[in-house]
């Protein structure tokens, strides 16, 4: 199949938007009670009164007339913006520094050194456009950059953009998208389970992407809110969690007419066909399908030892042999009591699992049939008069 990226690839703005929420995950973070965030508010990412942050997922130098400096300043130029409101203002950027660059030293300056070197850049630019000479219509083409600062440094706004100059800190060399996941992992997940971390971060990714108002009025995430959040993912994905890991089971659909046929074969299905109950075999094979994937993917995020789930199974074998014993004592008719027996073993209130509250039937059900699925361990659904 061909993967050539069509001619309107959104791949780099679709990234963007997922590092704009990554760092909005770290600014929750950093939040203290009674504060919020806020997303594409102010700007892409705001702490009001404290913090308001432009991210740049670019791979390209920031230099001195790069648009991603020239648009964050003309942005927080615009009449309805009042730098006053908050402490800092930071270009949030991936780009490293050009050789040459002026701005590189920024964070050191005061604001009317950055102002002198805005000038100085602007000049520089104004000179450029003059020996670009003339197009056909007459008058030079103003490049989008320099019209910005025109705007940034129009002496009407002088004030105001000494305010802006006094709190912009330029955070250049910021982590990409891998290294920010590895980040706020490394630092704000200690105690998860190794695992299951990134389910945990992504999980905070959704949440802060489901927090926008459907009628785009607003996109805020309180502190009470990502508190209450951040704690019920830790009874998922801490290692003291008692929580059973569902992953498999949640909203898990029959399997296809393609999958039943590629599990006629196994021995559990062949059980039930022997009592003809066919009705109940999709079902059976999502259980156990469900269960081996747990078993095999799930349980060592949660560092859960083979000897756990081998006991438990155990204990199920021991308990589905009794009952069976019992039912075969009372059997009339063959077919349809073992139906019924395997109705009343599958609908039984499941044990609990050591180290987890109680298990989804699901799963009970799905290891049953991996020990029915052993011919070795002689196991039926089939009762014998």
């Amino acid at each position: 199949m061909k993967t050539d990226k069509l001619p309107q690839d959104a791949t780099a703005s679709t990234k963007g938007t997922i590092y704009q929420l990554c760092v909005a995950v770290q600014k929750c973070y950093e939040m203290v009670a009674g504060q919020k965030v806020l997303i594409e508010c102010q700007g892409d990412v705001t702490i009001p009164g404290k913090q308001q942050v432009e991210t740049k997922l670019y791979s390209d130098n920031l230099t001195d007339n790069h648009p991603n400096f020239w648009n964050t300043l003309h942005n927080w130029m615009q009449d309805g913006f009042e730098p006053v409101s908050y402490s800092s203002l930071i270009l949030y950027t991936t780009q490293q520094f050009g050789e040459h660059t002026t701005i590189s030293e920024w964070n050191k300056l005061t604001s009317q050194q950055r102002l002198a070197i805005l000038e100085a850049i602007n000049k520089q630019a104004e000179a450029r456009l003059l020996r670009g000479g003339k197009m056909p219509g007459g008058k030079p083409k103003i490049p989008d950059v320099l019209l910005k600062q025109r705007f940034v440094l129009n002496t009407a706004n002088r004030s105001k953009l000494l305010q802006v100059l006094e709190k912009f800190v330029i955070e250049a060399c910021s982590p990409n998208l891998p290294e920010l996941h590895a980040f706020i992992k490394q630092r704000e997940l200690k105690g998860s389970l190794e695992g299951k971390k990134d389910d945990f971060l992504n999980a905070l990714i959704g949440f802060v992407t489901k927090a926008g108002d459907p009628r785009g009025q607003s996109w805020e995430i309180t502190y009470e809110e990502f508190e209450k959040k951040v704690g019920d993912l830790k009874t998922l994905y801490c290692r003291e969690t008692r929580v059973f890991p569902k992953k498999h089971f949640d909203g898990a659909k029959l399997p296809d007419a393609q999958t039943v046929e590629e599990h006629r074969d196994h021995a559990f299905v062949q059980k039930i066909q022997d009592i003809e109950h066919h009705a109940v075999i999709p079902k059976a094979i999502r259980d156990y399908l469900g269960t081996v994937q747990t078993i095999n993917e799930e349980f060592k995020n949660y560092e859960v030892p083979l000897s756990r789930t081998g006991s438990y199974a155990n204990e199920l074998v021991e308990i589905f042999e009794s009952r069976h014993r019992t039912a075969c004592s009372k059997c009339a008719d063959i077919v349809v009591d073992s139906q019924n027996f395997f109705n009343e073993i599958t609908v039984e209130e499941p044990r609990n699992f050591e180290g987890f509250d109680k298990p989804p039937m699901a799963f009970r059900n799905g290891l049953l049939h991996t020990q029915l699925d052993d011919i070795d361990k002689g196991l039926y659904w089939r009762l014998k008069k």
